[in-house]
């Protein structure tokens, strides 16, 4: 749905930059280029200034509320996004509950912290410098 609301949207921007720029000008602009006279006679005793004027409002209002739709989907979207990202995360263990008659379930022991592995003594990352190691 999204991907329609936004290629609709697309379409009536181009739309509507053909639509305003053959609106007759002062000096008749993009009109004249039609014929002059023919635009007259094809569009009604005004020429073609008040149907094209009504087709831009027509454009102008289907793009507003695209623009709207679209930006309100894009905030719900972000939104949500951002929920999930702070939400804490659950194990499957802290959502069980025991079912009645039965022990509730062992709670995890915390891992005990392990020593890091010795230094090797001849090595370039050793804390004691060599000066102060036992001669071999």
């Amino acid at each position: 749905m999204f991907v329609f609301f936004t290629v609709v949207h697309i379409l009536l921007c181009v739309f509507m930059i053909f639509v305003i720029l053959l609106q007759p000008g002062k000096d008749a602009g993009m009109g004249a280029a039609l014929g002059g006279g023919a635009a007259t006679s094809a569009f009604g005793g005004r020429g073609a200034a008040t149907f094209l004027t009504k087709l831009t409002a027509a454009c102008a209002m289907g793009f507003f509320i695209t623009s709207l739709g679209l930006s309100f989907v894009g905030l719900r979207t972000s939104a949500a996004d951002e929920i999930e990202a702070t939400a804490p995360a659950t194990t499957p263990s802290d959502t069980t509950t025991p079912a009645p008659g039965q022990a509730a379930p062992a709670t995890p022991t915390e891992a005990q912290p392990t020593a890091p592995p010795a230094p090797d003594k001849g090595s370039a990352t050793d804390s004691v410098p060599a000066e102060k190691l036992p001669a071999k």
